[in-house]
């Protein structure tokens, strides 16, 4: 009988691998700089994917900025959050539904079988619920304290655990992320990690970038 995959394998397999390193856009964190220059920037050091999400923009606006991005990514993945009409109308590689947003399947049937499309999650059991839809990974959080998200308890390493034990998708890890706990998180069981201010705030972001990504590659290089 064939081995049983472990909590660390995933078991979708949409046309793009699950990257390892995602940045998640926010304006605001740019400073006065344009967040398509910090992304492009950011991307040249090897992100895996970028997430845009731009809360405060509505349909047009949003493609526009999607459309911004896609000029400058190169290989990176853009993914767009909770918005799959505009994921669709950019080609997109996927979108990220928060946990109140579409169903997985109605997303996959907008988008297509391979696109990648992730779901949010804050508990053990939310992301159980995201891999029983077919999502292809979960962006589970909040890990550390973040300045995005001020209101929510940091959940900590054991909820990374507990979930990556718990689920056979992969697991990103997200909140208070940077060059200083990314290896903790990875050693607790993620697949990957998703970040805002370590990069996006950073004064240099493809420095930032490189540095996580390479992290990121050593913690991982055995998986």
């Amino acid at each position: 009988m064939a081995d049983e995959p472990s909590a660390l394998e995933p078991t979708t397999s949409p046309l793009q691998p699950v990257p390892r390193l995602h940045l998640v856009t926010d304006q605001r964190l740019c400073g006065e700089r344009p967040l398509v220059d910090v992304v492009a920037e950011a991307a040249r050091s090897g992100l895996g994917a970028v997430q845009l999400r731009e809360k405060d923009l509505a349909g047009g606006p949003l493609l526009a900025e999607a459309l911004a991005l896609k000029r400058v990514l190169g290989a990176t993945l853009l993914v767009v959050n909770e918005r799959a009409d505009v994921a669709a109308a950019a080609g997109a590689a996927g979108v990220h539904l928060p946990g109140d947003g579409l169903p997985v399947d109605v997303a996959r049937r907008l988008l297509g079988p391979d696109a990648l499309i992730g779901r949010s999650a804050h508990s053990v059991a939310e992301a159980q619920a995201a891999e029983q839809a077919g999502a292809d990974y979960v962006i589970l959080g909040t890990i550390f304290a973040t300045a995005s998200k001020p209101d929510r308890e940091p959940a900590g390493l054991a909820l990374v655990e507990a979930t990556a034990q718990a689920v056979r998708l992969p697991v990103i890890a997200i909140g208070g992320i940077d060059e200083q706990n990314v290896a903790a998180v990875i050693g607790a069981g993620a697949w990957g990690v998703a970040v805002m201010s370590a990069i996006l705030r950073a004064p240099a972001p493809a420095v930032a970038a490189e540095r996580l990504q390479a992290i990121v590659g050593r913690e991982t290089a055995w998986r």
